[in-house]
């Protein structure tokens, strides 16, 4: 964040002195950029706050023109939408214009950045894992000195509740709390079209949208579905190999189906990773699988309390239950068309809830493979410039 002082507040006395300081401190232990009006410039003896300090020790000369040629070359690195602030003697802070009296600029300054997210676990990981290596580090780094905070994420329900707080703060609190967040929230499905966002993503995104005051509000909504539909092959691979030796074969195929050309890359982007088509079917159709389920499990049950009988007629007098595939015409218009019925039935089932531990660096998945996924999807990649520009301009 960019905090440009006011040339008014460099003034004589100790009160001045100590909130001056108290700036330089705050810029250089929050890793902020420090500018003043008139911009610095060590060359000219004349300058305001070249004025100021000839009153000061040489200790504290030193000190403070190294934070703003410090600052002066972070500065030269940033975007033009970095958050900037700017702090004047003023009475009461023009918060919708970014006019801050000292008081609640040293506060925003202060107060470590939220990373609002649906899950604070998972999406944090996938977060990190499309960051360049370096950028890992330093967003590591911050996490780690306090810098920014992940508050823990209670799904989509809790994260609306934030940012619809957010939209209309109620003073220094809120506001603070406002300029010092940053969100991102799934696309999810619509009801009627998994291609489209569902209508409470949509919400969340008019709540980021609606508040452009002091500068845009850095909320980004997945390009695709979940996060988990940004894992790359290879992590998929790795999932079905290791997965038990009697359901490995199973896996392999669900992954062979998934990665298939016959699916295709707009349907794998919209395809809900947990689930797999029975989560965008009909309540109807979801019922009567849950039904069927208990039903086999209840079979199974039996067949296993046989077996101890030694009783092989009896074991094969229980049926198993016949297998109930999806009809095409169930599904959404978009999983519709294949040409593979095999491989449409391969993938009624999903990758299971426990799929997006695979974005954990421990899950010994390469970097490489992640970033690939955006390499070959200019949308994708335009969409993780932003998100990532946007994090930066805000801490």
């Amino acid at each position: 964040m960019i905090v440009t002082v006011d040339r008014r507040l460099f003034q004589q006395g100790l009160l001045a002195l100590v909130r001056c300081l108290r700036f330089v401190f705050a810029a250089s232990t929050r890793e902020h950029v420090l500018l003043t009006d008139p911009v610095w410039d060590a060359e000219d003896d004349t300058h305001p706050v070249r004025v100021w300090l000839n009153a000061l020790s040489s200790e504290v000369q030193e000190a403070v023109q190294n934070e703003l040629e410090r600052s002066l070359d972070k500065a030269a690195t940033m975007t033009a939408h970095a958050a900037r602030l700017r702090v004047e003697p003023i009475a009461e802070s023009r918060w919708d214009a970014g006019v801050l009296t000292p008081e609640d600029a040293l506060r925003a300054m202060y107060t470590p950045l939220w990373l609002a997210l649906e899950n604070g676990r998972n999406d944090l990981e996938f977060l990190r894992r499309i960051l360049e290596r370096h950028d890992r580090a330093e967003l590591d780094k911050h996490i780690a000195e306090g810098l920014v905070e992940i508050p823990l994420g209670g799904g989509t329900g809790e994260l609306a509740a934030f940012l619809a707080r957010l939209k209309k703060p109620d003073g220094a609190t809120s506001w603070i709390r406002r300029l010092r967040s940053w969100a991102m929230f799934d696309r999810d499905a619509h009801s009627s079209d998994p291609r489209q966002p569902s209508a409470t993503s949509e919400k969340l995104r008019d709540h980021v949208v609606s508040m452009q005051k002091p500068w845009p509000f850095p909320g980004h909504q997945l390009g695709r579905r979940t996060i988990e539909n940004y894992l790359p092959f290879e992590a998929l691979d790795k999932w079905a190999e290791d997965g038990r030796e009697s359901d490995r074969t199973r896996r392999r195929q669900q992954v062979e189906a998934f990665k298939s050309a016959d699916f295709g890359s707009a349907r794998r982007a919209c395809f809900n990773m947990k689930e797999g088509f029975e989560k965008d079917v009909a309540q109807e159709v979801r019922d009567e699988l849950s039904q069927r389920r208990k039903e086999q499990y209840k079979l199974k049950r039996q067949r296993r309390q046989l077996l101890p009988r030694n009783a092989p007629a009896n074991h094969r007098a229980i049926a198993r239950p016949a297998v109930r595939w999806l009809k095409e015409t169930e599904l959404p218009v978009v999983f519709q068309g294949m040409q593979n019925e095999a491989f449409r039935n391969r993938l009624n089932r999903g990758f299971g809830t426990a799929i997006a531990a695979l974005y954990r660096e421990d899950s010994e998945i390469d970097d490489v493979w992640f970033h690939r996924v955006f390499d070959g999807d200019p949308a994708a990649q335009a969409w993780r410039k932003q998100l990532v520009e946007s994090l930066w301009s805000v801490l």
